[in-house]
C-alpha cells in the first residue's frame, strides 16, 4: 500500500511536471511567435522607411536638377558689374545692360593726372572705349557653371557675391595724344648752346637745362590704372631733367681749324651756282658732337623747287640732263675732302658714275637722296663745327674742332689714275640734216680707274699711308649725227625790170615859164 501510495505520488508529480512542461512550451511558442511577428513588422517598417527616404532623395535630386536647369541660362545670384546686380539675368539681358548702362558708366568714368601743382582730367569717353558685350556677357553667364552640383546649389541658395571686372578696349593713339597734350603744357625743353664763327674766333651762347614729362612712364601707368575703373582715381606723373645735347662748355673746346678744302665753280651756269651756294648755306654751322654721325642728305633736306633749289645739269645715266638740284654733288664732294683731311670716320661714300670736272678721279662723293648719301662720324672726344660758303667762284668747306685732338698729326689726301678709257665717236647718217650739218647727240666722256690714298703726317714725316678707295668711272662713247639730205639749188636771180616811160606834160597844167 505504501509503495502504491509512493507510486501514485510519483505519477502525480510526473503529471504535474508534464502539465507544467506543456504550459511552459505553450508560452514559449507564443513568445517566439510574437518575436517573429515583431521582426517581420520591423522589416516592413524599415522597408517603408527606406522607400520613403529613397523617394525623398529622388524628389530632392529632381528638384535640385530642376533648380540648376532653371539657372543654367541665367546669371547666378550675387554676380555684379560696376555695382549693378545681374542675378537671374539672361544672356540677352546682360548684353543689353553692358551695351547701354555699363558702357555709359565706363565713358563717364574719369581720373586725374597730377603733375607737380597742376591737375589734368582724363575722361574715359575721350578714349573711345569699346566693350565686347557679347563675349563679356557669355563669361558672366558662365560663372559657376563648371562647378559640381553641390557647389552650384550653394552658389544659388547662398548668393555668393562676386564683382566682375569690366574688360574694355580704348584708343591707344588717343591716350598717347592725351599724354602729349599734358607734355605740351608742362615741358620746359632744354636749349642747346650755339656757336657761330665770328672773325678769327667763335661766339658761343650758353645752354639751358629743362624739365620734361616722362611720357612713356605715364602712358604705362595709365594703362595699368584704366582697367580698374576706380572713380576719382588720381595718378602722380613724374618729371625728369632734360639735359641739352650741346653744352656751352663743349662748344668752347672748339679752338681752331682741323681742315679746309676748296673747289671752283666759276664757269657754272646761274642755276648751278645758286644750288652750290644754297646747299653750302644749309650745312654751314652744323655741329657734330663726339660719336655723332653726319648725314649730308639729312642736313640738305628735300631737293625740290619749293625748297629753294633750281634746275641745273645733273648726271642721269650716261648723259648730263637738266634736273632740280644740279651742283649738290660738288658741295658733298668738297665736304668729303674736308672730312678726309681732318680724319673723320667715313661711313658712307660713293663716286660718280662718270668723272667730274671739279675734282680728280677718286676724290668725289655722289649724293642722291635717299639712296646715295655721304656720312661720316666724329671720332674725336670734342665737338666739331662745319663752315661752308660759296662766292659764285669758289666753294670752301672747313672743319673746326679742338686742335689738340689731332695729336700733332696732319693728313694729306691724293689720288692716282690707274687707267684711262678713251671713248670712241660714232657718226650716224641723218637724212633730216643737210649735207655738211652735224649735231652732237651724245658727248664723249673719258673713263678712268683710280686709287685714292691718305697719308698721316707727324713732324713733317709720313708715318702712315692707307688706301681710301679704288674707283672706276665709265667712259661714254660719243654719237654725232651727220646730215645726208641734199641742199636745194639756189634760185636764179630775176632779170631787172625796164624803167616805165614818162607821162607827157599837160600844157594846161604846166607852170608858167
Amino acid at each position: 500500500m505504501k509503495e502504491e501510495g509512493i507510486t501514485q505520488q510519483y505519477m502525480k508529480k510526473k503529471l504535474i511536471i508534464a502539465i507544467i512542461l506543456v504550459l511552459t512550451l505553450s508560452g514559449a511558442g507564443t513568445v517566439a511567435y510574437r518575436s517573429y511577428a515583431l521582426e517581420k513588422e520591423w522589416e516592413k517598417q524599415e522597408a517603408i522607411h527606406v522607400s520613403a527616404v529613397e523617394t525623398a532623395r529622388k524628389m530632392e535630386e529632381a528638384q535640385n536638377k530642376k533648380v540648376i536647369a532653371e539657372w543654367q541660362e541665367k546669371v547666378y545670384p550675387g554676380v555684379s558689374v560696376m555695382g549693378e546686380d545681374l542675378s537671374g539675368m539672361t544672356l540677352p539681358e546682360v548684353k543689353n545692360l553692358l551695351e547701354t548702362k555699363i558702357l555709359e558708366a565706363v565713358k563717364t568714368n574719369a581720373l586725374t593726372v597730377v603733375v607737380k601743382d597742376r591737375e589734368f582730367t582724363l575722361n574715359l569717353g575721350d578714349l573711345d572705349p569699346v566693350l565686347d558685350a557679347q563675349s563679356l556677357a557669355e563669361n558672366i553667364v558662365s560663372i559657376g557653371k563648371n562647378l559640381d552640383e553641390a557647389e552650384k546649389l550653394q552658389r544659388i541658395y547662398t548668393k555668393t557675391l562676386e564683382e566682375v571686372e569690366v574688360q574694355y578696349t580704348y584708343s591707344e593713339e588717343k591716350l598717347i595724344a592725351y599724354v602729349k597734350s599734358i607734355a605740351s603744357e608742362i615741358n620746359v625743353n632744354a636749349k642747346n648752346a650755339t656757336i657761330k664763327k665770328s672773325g678769327d674766333g667763335f661766339t658761343v651762347t650758353e645752354h639751358q637745362t629743362g624739365m620734361v614729362l616722362e611720357e612713356e612712364k605715364l602712358v604705362a601707368s595709365l594703362k595699368e590704372v584704366l582697367p580698374k575703373l576706380e572713380p576719382g582715381a588720381k595718378l602722380e606723373a613724374s618729371l625728369v631733367i632734360d639735359e641739352p645735347k650741346v653744352t656751352s662748355d663743349a662748344l668752347k673746346m672748339i679752338d681752331g681749324r682741323l681742315s679746309t678744302f676748296t673747289t671752283n665753280y666759276s664757269t657754272s651756269a646761274a642755276g648751278r651756282k645758286h644750288n652750290v651756294g644754297f646747299a653750302a648755306s644749309l650745312i654751314n654751322g652744323t655741329v657734330l658732337m663726339p660719336g655723332e654721325t653726319f648725314s649730308y642728305n639729312a642736313e640738305i633736306g628735300p631737293v625740290t623747287l619749293r625748297a629753294g633749289f633750281k634746275n641745273a645739269g645733273v648726271i642721269i645715266g650716261d648723259k648730263i640732263e637738266d634736273g632740280v638740284g644740279g651742283g649738290l654733288c660738288q658741295v658733298s664732294s668738297t665736304l668729303y675732302q674736308a672730312a678726309l683731311h681732318s680724319n673723320m670716320g667715313i661711313e658712307q661714300r660713293r663716286n660718280h658714275s662718270m668723272a667730274v670736272a671739279y675734282l680728280k678721279p677718286g676724290m668725289d662723293a655722289v649724293v642722291y637722296g635717299p639712296y646715295l648719301d655721304l656720312k661720316f662720324k666724329n671720332n674725336y672726344p670734342n665737338p666739331v663745327y662745319i663752315q661752308a660758303y660759296g662766292d659764285n667762284n669758289n666753294l670752301s668747306v672747313s672743319i673746326y674742332g679742338h686742335q689738340a685732338d689731332l695729336g700733332g698729326y696732319s693728313y694729306k689726301v691724293f689720288s692716282e689714275t690707274t687707267s684711262v678709257l678713251q671713248p670712241t665717236i660714232k657718226k650716224v647718217e641723218d637724212n633730216t640734216l643737210f649735207v655738211g650739218e652735224e649735231v652732237v647727240e651724245k658727248k664723249p666722256v673719258t673713263g678712268y680707274t683710280s686709287k685714292t690714298y691718305r697719308q698721316t703726317i707727324k713732324d713733317g714725316k709720313v708715318v702712315k699711308t692707307e688706301v681710301i678707295s679704288q674707283d672706276s668711272y665709265k667712259k661714254v662713247d660719243g654719237v654725232i649725227r651727220v646730215g645726208t639730205k641734199a641742199k636745194p639749188a639756189a634760185p636764179e636771180a630775176p632779170a631787172p625790170e625796164a624803167p616805165a616811160p614818162e607821162a607827157p606834160t599837160d600844157p594846161a597844167t604846166a607852170p608858167n615859164g
